[in-house]
């Protein structure tokens, strides 16, 4: 058992970004061949599709960033018990100014690994929230400067590799619950 050391998140991912929504007005920046993510898609624990998609000038036309597959996608903002729901993207995806997608830096954290730890912090993120914002959401920097406790990389490694066999049993044990009960 490696010790563990504490960071924060700023010091252990690449980029920590959230997003923007084209003009909702403009009928030509909507419904392309571009997955864009909103907040209340952060239900779903992997992320493989989205509920609606942007054209390419949609994209450009406004505040939205792309999440690359592997990203960890947490909800800064919401209704209900959407807020600090994190997610993992498996995609390529557009996201809403109520995301926030953390990209690891994979030298110093695996990002299946940081995806099952903040999953497990959802009270925790809630908390910081409303704490520390007027308007109870999560920013960019109260992430950057959460701090998380890592084993060294090879035990980071491991511990991802039994936790996604694990949420994948549970997958495809859902997944015969479903075609059994119809």
């Amino acid at each position: 058992m490696s010790t563990l050391k504490k960071y924060t998140l700023g010091e252990v991912t690449e980029s920590i970004f959230s997003g923007g929504t084209p003009a909702t007005t403009n009928p030509n920046f909507w419904n392309g061949d571009l997955q864009w993510l909103s907040s209340g898609e952060t239900r779903n624990r992997y992320i493989n599709e989205t509920e609606k998609s942007i054209t390419k000038e949609g994209a450009i036309n406004s505040s939205t960033r792309l999440a690359l597959p592997d990203d960890v996608v947490i909800a800064s903002a919401g209704q209900g018990f959407t807020r600090g729901q994190t997610s993992y993207s498996l995609i390529e995806t557009y996201v809403n100014q109520s995301l926030i997608v953390l990209r690891a830096n994979p030298s110093i954290i695996n990002s299946k690994f940081l995806f099952f730890n903040l999953s497990n912090r959802y009270q925790e993120l809630r908390n910081l929230s409303d704490a520390n914002s007027s308007r109870g959401s999560l920013t960019t920097k109260l992430l950057k400067g959460l701090e998380i406790q890592l084993p060294n990389i090879e035990e980071q490694n491991k511990i991802a590799t039994i936790l996604s066999s694990l949420d994948d049993k549970i997958e495809l044990n859902n997944q015969m619950n479903h075609t059994l009960e119809s």
